[in-house]
């Protein structure tokens, strides 16, 4: 088995470990890389969106509104079809939605809470990184409207990415992972395998992959704390799907 291979293997080792510790649902998680849509432009319907000034879920008074679900909306059953999980179900999109939407709410307030700030210039900096790897920025923007996107939404994802980037950063600094794990973890790779690469080929991915893993689930019980803390309000249908008048 090549180098690529033994990476694939216990990368899916680790999210079988993370989705073990979930024992009400499996939990869907967005990709931190961008997937391709370029043959997606219909994969969700007018009927599946809401009304852009309706209003969709509150958190500890702050409202998000349905230009913010439609996005995201969009975001998460573009991930759950390219991870291959099925979409037909979209009362399930839907609560992966709200739950993405409650979870970036709650971390944009905690960070704020502990001065965790990212200035409009950082973001115009990486907007402009972003649109440079493009040809022209005739492509660039046929990708964002495949994304449902603005460009002014699109910068609020970048805000939000960077607030959650320096909150991991802030919060979470003093996660580690030994030699000793990195080392328990290879045997139990190379139960898996016939011929495993040194351990010294792949220590270093192994080292990344698990430091991730930590950090993601310290983030994820976090998340579950901020939500267990805060008051929150739906406001749509559960079995809501078509246009919801704005209030």
């Amino acid at each position: 088995m090549g180098a690529l291979a033994w990476i694939v293997l216990f990368s899916l080792l680790l999210t079988a470990c993370s989705q073990d510790q979930d024992n009400d649902k499996e939990v869907v998680k967005r990709p931190n890389e961008p997937v391709d849509l370029s043959e997606q432009d219909d994969l969700v319907s007018e009927d599946e969106l809401v009304d852009e000034g309706a209003k969709v879920v509150t958190v500890n008074g702050e409202t998000v509104y349905g230009e913010k679900y439609n996005i995201i909306y969009h975001e998460t059953k573009s991930y759950m079809v390219n991870n291959g999980y099925d979409v037909d179900q979209l009362e399930i999109v839907h609560e992966q939605t709200i739950e993405s939407l409650v979870n970036q709410t709650v971390l944009t307030q905690d960070a704020s809470k502990k001065g965790i700030t990212v200035s409009q210039e950082e973001v115009e900096t990486v907007y402009e990184e972003t649109k440079a790897q493009f040809d022209t920025e005739e492509a660039f923007k046929d990708v964002l409207a495949q994304l449902s996107y603005t460009v002014e939404s699109f910068k609020e994802v970048l805000q939000q990415s960077l607030i959650q980037q320096y909150y991991i950063n802030q919060e979470f600094s003093d996660i580690e992972v030994t030699d000793e794990d990195v080392e328990l973890f290879y045997e139990l790779l190379r139960e898996q395998m016939d011929q495993a690469p040194a351990l010294e080929d792949t220590r270093s991915e192994i080292e990344q992959q698990m430091l991730e893993n930590e950090i993601q689930l310290a983030l994820d019980e976090r998340l579950a704390l901020l939500r267990e803390e805060a008051e929150i309000e739906e406001h749509l249908s559960q079995t809501t799907f078509g246009k919801t008048p704005a209030d």
